[in-house]
Parts: C-alpha cells; sequence; structure tokens
C-alpha cells in the first residue's frame, strides 16, 4: 500500500457523541450522515461514504452508536465486523470518539466493546477524539472553573487512560468550529492519520486479525457454556450416546 493512497475510516462511539457529525467534518458535507441534537437519531445499520479531499481519496464508514445492553452490543458489534471489510476496503484507521466531560461506566463500556469487536491490534490504527470541546469549555467557565485540557487528560480514570496508552496516545480535540476554521482543523486530522500511516508502514487492519477476534469470541462462548454446569449435561449426554451405540451394536 503507498503511503500517498487513499484513508479508510471507520467511526466509532456511543450515540450522541458527535460520531456523524465527525465524519461529516472530514468529509466537508454537513449533511452526508444523517445528524440530530442530543443524537436522537440512531444509526441502526454502518454507513459508507467517500470524498476526495487534501489530494486524497477517503472513505469513511459511521458505524451504529454502541449501547449499554450487552444484547444491543452483540448485534451491532455483528453489524460492524460484517461492513468493515466491504469491497476488500479494509481500515487504516479508527476514530473512536468520546464526548469530552465526567467519564461514566457507559464509557468503560464502550472501550471494552470496541476491543470486543475488534481486539488488540485495532490499538495500532486508533485514534482517540474528543468531541465537543466547545461544549466542555463553556460548562467549565459557567462552573467557574479554568477549561484546562490537559489537566482534563490527566484527570481521566484508569481504564481510559490505559486504553490511550496502548494507542500511543494518538488523540484529537474536535472542538465543531465552521468555515475556515473546520477545514483547518480538519486537516490536522488528516496529518494526525497520515502520519500514524506512516509509523505503521502503510499497513491496516486486515481480515486475518478480525478472523482472530471471531475465533477468540466462540471461544469465550464455548468456554462460558461449560462453566455454567453445562459440562455435567455434556458428560451425561455423552455417556448415553455411548451406552445406546454399545447397545445398537453390540447385539448379536
Amino acid at each position: 500500500m503507498s503511503l500517498n493512497s487513499d484513508i479508510r475510516i471507520v467511526i466509532l462511539g456511543k450515540t450522541g457523541t458527535g460520531k456523524s457529525e465527525t465524519g461529516n467534518s472530514i468529509l466537508g458535507k454537513p449533511e452526508e450522515f444523517k445528524t440530530s441534537p442530543g443524537g436522537k437519531f440512531r444509526t441502526k445499520t454502518c454507513q459508507r461514504k467517500e470524498t476526495k479531499r487534501f489530494e486524497r481519496t477517503i472513505l469513511i464508514t459511521d458505524t451504529p452508536g454502541l449501547q449499554d445492553s450487552n444484547n444491543q452490543n452483540l448485534a451491532i458489534r455483528t453489524e460492524i465486523q460484517k461492513s468493515i471489510g466491504k469491497a476488500n476496503q479494509w481500515p487504516n484507521a479508527f476514530l473512536l470518539c468520546i464526548k469530552m466531560g465526567r467519564f461514566t461506566a457507559e464509557d468503560e463500556t464502550l472501550l471494552n466493546e470496541c476491543l470486543n469487536c475488534f481486539g488488540k491490534d485495532m490499538f495500532e490504527f486508533t485514534i482517540v477524539v474528543f468531541t465537543h470541546l466547545d461544549i466542555w469549555e463553556a460548562n467549565m467557565e459557567n462552573a467557574g472553573s479554568n477549561p484546562d485540557k490537559d489537566e482534563y487528560m490527566e484527570s481521566l480514570p484508569r481504564f481510559a487512560l490505559e486504553f490511550v496508552k496502548k494507542s500511543r496516545n494518538k488523540m484529537f480535540l474536535n472542538n465543531r468550529k465552521t468555515g475556515e476554521d473546520m477545514d483547518f482543523q480538519v486537516q490536522s486530522l488528516v496529518k494526525m492519520i497520515v502520519s500514524m500511516n506512516i509509523e505503521n508502514s502503510g499497513e491496516f487492519y486486515t481480515d486475518k486479525m478480525l478472523q482472530n477476534v471471531l475465533r477468540r469470541a466462540q471461544l469465550q462462548r464455548f468456554m462460558n457454556y461449560f462453566s455454567r454446569g453445562n459440562i455435567l449435561n455434556f458428560v451425561l449426554a455423552a455417556g448415553n450416546v455411548l451406552l445406546t451405540c454399545k447397545y445398537m451394536y453390540g447385539r448379536k
């Protein structure tokens, strides 16, 4: 893969974190991915859009927002896993969108679900995008506090700091600027993605990496099944089969 070739981005995050807005800003087209205030519109399937910008072809996959429910996340995870390699266009960048503010258990679930979906290989290709910087700054000022971004990053809970560290501290702050300011901000993000690709020697997330994740998940489901005491039922059933075979084929 040429380091000057296309950029293939998968955008991840909870509903309401500005995933679709981030995708639209990169595309330079505000209405490409449907958005709504407060995240009322929920992306249910993966949507792919392509554009030519900054002398590069940029392909973006906007994904359904990961939820609190494990059952919901399993369906969403399956949808994302099925979609990312369509037309053999595997991503060379994951943008994980997290809304600036107080970290919650939901945010920890998000990070874990991303790892469940793509495995530890995703760290090499991930940039954590902190969204709604402008709203966070306004809220801090209204509360009489100094909106210190460095202090905010240092105050992140351990699980978030570990995730960022494993992603080689690749972070980007998105404050939803408009016009030329937005273009400059997007160009900075694209440069960060290109720099990451250079560090990765042009490698990208592959089908083999995903298949390893799927195999591990299948093995984990198998282990969970037997850890719940079902191994006894399995042994009894196997014993019954052996006795039946002995009876059927052992008769003269």
